[in-house]
């Protein structure tokens, strides 16, 4: 089975695309994503075990980002988030802080399939496939 057909055993599309992109494109918008970055997120969800939630409980622009989201349309410079680059998300792991799932995936990275950058001492887990500033297996970064 195809990666695509696994992702949706575990997520619904619209938990991983801003409304906008969903409301267009429906499901096919898994599309547009990169591959490394499904495959990791697919990895992440089968290797823990637990709920991984993007976006959830009122929040909208956790995962995919198009050009009509408030978050992208407010800055005032070039953008090239792997938001907007269909390689990243904001997730929350069901059980875990996220500094606490930083540890755990940063335990784990000689299997992680695809290198990662994670951003530091936010209360989300930030995952992106960018090679942007990547210096290894993870990279951790700050805004």
């Amino acid at each position: 089975m195809n990666t695509i057909e696994e992702i949706k055993k575990y997520f619904k599309v619209n938990e991983l695309v801003c409304s906008h992109t969903y409301s267009r494109f429906g499901d096919d918008s898994l599309l547009f994503f990169r591959a490394d970055y499904l495959e990791t997120i697919l990895f992440l969800r089968r290797h823990f075990g637990v709920k991984m939630y993007c976006n959830y409980n009122g929040m909208f622009q956790r995962g995919a980002r198009c050009n009509m989201c408030e978050l992208v349309k407010s800055k005032d410079y070039a953008y090239p988030s792997g938001h907007v680059l269909f390689c990243a998300g904001d997730w929350t792991f069901e059980g875990y802080e996220a500094e606490q799932m930083r540890k755990e995936i940063k335990k784990i990275a000689h299997l992680l399939p695809h290198p990662i950058r994670l951003e530091k001492d936010v209360n989300w887990v930030h995952i992106d496939t960018l090679e942007y500033g990547r210096t290894g297996k993870i990279t951790e970064f700050s805004k």
